[in-house]
């Protein structure tokens, strides 16, 4: 063979070589979005803060499970309204963020945010907060890119509450009730209306919990209870958190009363709860929403990842946990809304991103979700 020959075949073969190359990595590299580009998926997480148990628990827990996921999150910590929700979703879009999750302040934030990330082509997902406005509710429903919303099943814990307080032989009440235009407070307050009125209790009276977190109007809103009402044995409270049930409990221990003559039901922990079961005041409580978070979450990332599970929005629900004596709440505060504890193993994690999970499978997480699953889950039995 001459030398010309030679040098047009070894040109030929190494054409066929490069051919061949390029044809098995096209073959490894097929699949999802993921597995083609071999990019690192991005959420943007909106999030009220991270220096309180729940906030600081989402916080870790959410953290683990990217570094389990291969996920990059992007934090904007401190939305307490629309407005900052809103720019925070938009500056995080501009990031390069794809997907966007978060806890809706209100309504309005459902639309607005929604109507950023399906302007950019973003999936985005909430917890927390349900819709009850009907018009809202159809309006992000059409939204091509919400992928599920998670909230608190907050009437039916009310109602078992209250269910709580007449097994203990209680029939008349007070009531602090919640803001009537917060989707989440008129849950809490027809609840514990309807707990009421199935358990033959009344209502003897009722003051609205301020928003403005003021102690000393719940102070006063408690004293004028026990003056008004001194035939009250128990008080109805929507909502503990921001020094209500503080509040509450100074109200108490400062009336001269014996301990535990007044019993409480108060939505949401607070600091002192345990002292609050110990002294006898606090009846029954419940907490810990963080599963709802960390559901909505991964549910996000498994879409965003290529994985459609559904056509259209998904709804699931949590029931917090009902805490019903001083043992359960140690239990809670040593585990529950704890950073230092993950409550999921990797292996479930894992198992709840991929092409076959189904909306059952994340609704199965919410349903097991219970003091004796925490306890299981540390070892406790």
């Amino acid at each position: 063979m001459s030398r010309k020959a030679k040098s047009a075949l070894k040109k030929v073969m190494a054409v066929l070589l490069a051919a061949m190359m390029l044809f098995m990595v096209t073959a490894c590299s097929g699949g999802g979005d993921t597995q083609t580009t071999g990019e690192k998926k991005k959420i943007g997480m909106i999030w009220y803060g991270n220096t309180d148990a729940m906030g600081g628990t989402f916080y870790a827990w959410a953290n683990h499970a990217a570094e389990v996921l291969n996920v990059e999150l992007v934090w904007s910590l401190g939305a307490l309204d629309t407005a900052t929700e809103l720019t925070d979703c938009e500056n995080l879009i501009n990031a390069g963020c794809d997907g966007i999750y978060f806890i809706p302040m209100d309504t309005a934030a459902n639309l607005q945010l929604g109507n950023a990330c399906q302007q950019a082509g973003v999936y985005w997902a909430t917890s927390n907060r349900d819709i009850i406005d009907d018009e809202v509710l159809a309006a992000v429903e059409a939204n091509p890119y919400f992928v599920t919303r998670v909230y608190d099943n907050s009437y039916d814990v009310c109602k078992n509450m209250v269910a709580e307080l007449a097994e203990q032989g209680i029939t008349k009440v007070c009531m602090i009730s919640g803001d009537p235009t917060d989707a989440m407070m008129v849950d809490r307050n027809n609840g514990f209306i309807d707990g009421c009125a199935e358990n033959n209790i009344e209502i003897l009276g009722t003051f609205q919990n301020p928003s403005s977190g003021d102690a000393t109007t719940v102070v006063d809103g408690v004293n004028n209870f026990m003056t008004l009402y001194p035939e009250m044995e128990a008080i109805l409270a929507v909502s503990g958190t921001n020094g209500v049930g503080e509040a509450i409990m100074s109200a108490l221990n400062g009336s001269g009363k014996e301990p535990g003559s007044i019993k409480v039901a108060a939505f949401d922990t607070f600091d002192g709860n345990q002292e609050a079961f110990d002294q006898g005041w606090l009846s029954v409580s419940c907490g810990g929403y963080t599963t709802e978070c960390l559901i909505s979450f991964l549910a996000l990332v498994n879409r965003v990842q290529g994985n459609v599970i559904q056509d259209g929005v998904f709804e699931m629900t949590l029931s917090p946990l009902l805490i019903t004596s001083s043992e359960e709440m140690q239990i809670f505060s040593q585990y529950v809304d704890n950073p230092d504890v993950q409550l999921y193993s990797d292996e479930l994690i894992q198992s709840l991103v991929g092409p076959d999970v189904t909306v059952e499978d994340y609704q199965a997480v919410l349903d097991d979700w219970s003091i004796d699953f925490v306890k299981e889950a540390v070892g406790l039995t």
